[in-house]
């Protein structure tokens, strides 16, 4: 089902954190794409927003490991994939599929 997150894209480069049923989000614009992601590292759980962006990966600020935006993939054998979400802009208007 696709629901409305956003009135707008977020600025490049910029994480936004948003709430959509009871699932703690990530939304950015990264490279001119939008994504949108689990906002908690599968490792430690805590918020990605808290890292940064480097080229098409999502970086953990408390261990480092680092995500795809696309895939989702971890860099590392021994962690757990991030979970990425279906994103379009309509309207200006951004939508996930979740």
């Amino acid at each position: 089902m696709w629901v409305k997150v956003l009135d707008q894209a977020p600025k490049e480069g910029t994480m936004i954190e948003v709430v959509v049923k009871s699932k703690d989000l990530l939304i950015t614009l990264n490279q001119g794409e939008l994504h949108c992601v689990d906002n908690r590292c599968p490792h430690e759980d805590i918020k990605l927003t808290l890292g940064c962006l480097k080229g098409n990966r999502i970086k953990c600020s408390l261990h480092g490991f680092s995500f795809d935006l696309t895939t989702g993939d971890s860099a590392q054998a021994d962690v757990d994939n991030l979970r990425v979400y279906p994103t379009k802009q309509e309207n200006n208007k951004i939508y996930i599929n979740i």
